[in-house]
């Protein structure tokens, strides 16, 4: 609308989103959540502007899961198909990212991946060599799966870009190192 702008997010609303967020299973990125929560704050400016009290105007959460699943929504895939050439250069940038968090590269056998070893100390997941791989195709977004050849997949919301590169290998080393919530856990 003519005269309106994103909003900061208020204090309340990233942990709104961050609760959200935290309920699914794949992992959310820190730029994300900022968006999110800025765009749940425009929606409540708006109600507030159709004359709506913010809180009553979200009492339910309806507003701020919209928020939170149309920013998801915006980094689970691609508009348009990428090409080897721009996977090759993402996961240069995520090899690049990871090798600056501290962690060691190892080979995969994850087709289009990038792994790494396991933190001492940290999680293991089933019997093969451990540790995490991150994989981007064509049609997706970031993806998570342990280091082995037959595993689930969760997917990472971050962009698909040399910071948000920088980010999901921030959320992997946390996955490593114990400190964010284990996508291969059911007991999340």
């Amino acid at each position: 609308m003519k005269g309106t702008t994103m909003t900061t997010p208020t204090t309340d609303s990233p942990a709104r989103i961050r609760r959200i967020y935290d309920g699914y299973a794949g992992l959310y990125a820190d730029s994300l959540v900022t968006d999110a929560a800025a765009l749940l704050d425009a929606y409540l400016a708006t109600a507030e502007q159709h004359g709506q009290d913010r809180k009553a105007a979200d009492e339910e959460g309806w507003l701020a899961l919209a928020a939170a699943e149309a920013v998801s929504k915006k980094h689970s895939r691609p508009k348009t198909e990428r090409v080897a050439s721009e996977l090759h250069e993402l996961l240069a940038h995520v090899r690049t990212a990871l090798t600056a968090e501290g962690l060691t590269v190892v080979s995969t056998p994850v087709r289009m991946g990038v792994a790494v070893a396991p933190v001492p100390g940290g999680p293991v997941w089933g019997t093969g060599p451990g540790g995490l791989a991150v994989a981007l195709y064509s049609d997706s977004g970031w993806q998570l799966s342990t280091n082995s050849t037959r595993s689930t997949v969760h997917s990472i919301y971050a962009p698909v870009t040399e910071a948000g590169a920088a980010e999901v290998a921030q959320l992997v080393h946390g996955v490593l190192r114990g400190d964010v919530a284990d996508p291969f856990r059911r007991n999340r």
